[in-house]
């Protein structure tokens, strides 16, 4: 079992390839990942020069209270405009940039929504702003590739300890697509939460990405054979996303930080950055800074029509109303 790194065992970590194709910039960019994830019901706007495709941004066509809404395909982290900008000197790469993503987005289907978190190549989201686009950041966290040695030296100590104790108590399992599904089900209607997966969707996302070497749903079994906690995460040529987790609701956070861990060293043997994909609750802010992390901006870009922010702002409200009447029974 492994207990921590040593220094005789450690990997030097490669340098990360430069990414080749400027019009498939992540993972989920990539064809068989949309045909999977949206059942081969993905579209995009494309922009061509010279007889060739310079630029794509692909969306799924969804309804929202009755409304048509153009969003991410199911576990689809950042998409947003996919360029070649060609060659050049800066300004004129920037421009050529800016031109082809205005392009895109004035190609886009009447939507009530658009929404979208852009990937990390995307350098700004002027285009957007200027087609009246509401834009905003959000974060991640982001480990660089490293030696074995620096990135457990980087971690917080308290982090160390819960994967050293999880090394000593689980074992490592390579889970098949079904059982991560039947898993992640079980672990929610343990807590009284809805399932936001759609399973259509989510066991072919499993099952072509394992398929392709692109993806891994990772588990940890206790010493009874029962599985504690389960990741699922896809790379790349540059990056390792953390796509999901699921535990059981008794367990505590030693064993998926020993999944985490386990995730960023095979990272950064091969050079990859280990992106978290996302910070949402103060705790899972301090959850994952513990993992010695640099944070990055992402731009999220949505528009929508008057009617339906009429309609979302109705039912929210309706909601609120329907949860205090709740709370009102249940005090007597």
């Amino acid at each position: 079992m492994n207990i921590a790194p040593s220094p005789s065992s450690l990997k030097k970590a490669k340098p990360a390839p430069k990414r080749r194709d400027p019009l498939n910039p992540t993972i989920f960019h990539e064809a068989w990942w949309l045909e999977a994830a949206t059942a081969g019901r993905y579209e995009e706007a494309t922009v061509s020069s010279g007889g060739r495709v310079v630029g794509r941004l692909p969306y799924l066509r969804k309804q929202r209270f009755g409304l048509q809404a153009c969003v991410m395909p199911e576990l689809s982290l950042f998409l947003g405009p996919a360029v070649d900008e060609g060659n050049g000197g800066t300004v004129s790469r920037n421009l050529r940039r800016g031109e082809i993503t205005r392009d895109l987005i004035e190609k886009l289907p009447p939507c009530a929504l658009f929404y979208q978190r852009l990937h990390r190549d995307t350098p700004d989201a002027l285009p957007f702003i200027q087609h009246g686009y509401t834009t905003e950041a959000v974060f991640t966290y982001e480990v660089a590739p490293d030696s074995e040695e620096t990135l457990w030296r980087k971690m917080r100590d308290r982090t160390r300890d819960l994967v050293r104790s999880a090394q000593e108590q689980t074992d490592l399992v390579d889970l098949e697509p079904e059982a991560f599904r039947s898993l992640y089900r079980s672990n929610l209607q343990k807590r009284s939460k809805s399932d936001y997966l759609d399973r259509s969707n989510a066991l072919p996302v499993f099952e072509a990405a394992l398929s392709r070497g692109r993806g891994r749903l990772l588990g940890a079994r206790d010493v009874r054979g029962n599985i504690l906690a389960a990741i699922f995460y896809v790379w790349d040529d540059d990056v390792t996303y953390y796509v999901l987790t699921t535990r059981t609701p008794d367990m505590q956070n030693g064993v998926v930080s020993r999944l985490i861990w386990e995730a960023m060293r095979e990272s950064a043997a091969h050079g990859r950055i280990f992106d978290f994909a996302g910070l949402g609750s103060f705790g899972s802010v301090l959850f994952y800074a513990a993992f010695g992390g640099a944070v990055h901006p992402r731009f999220l870009v949505q528009r929508t029509t008057p009617f339906y922010g009429a309609v979302r702002s109705t039912l929210a409200k309706s909601r609120e109303i329907i949860g205090n009447l709740k709370d009102r029974r249940l005090r007597g």
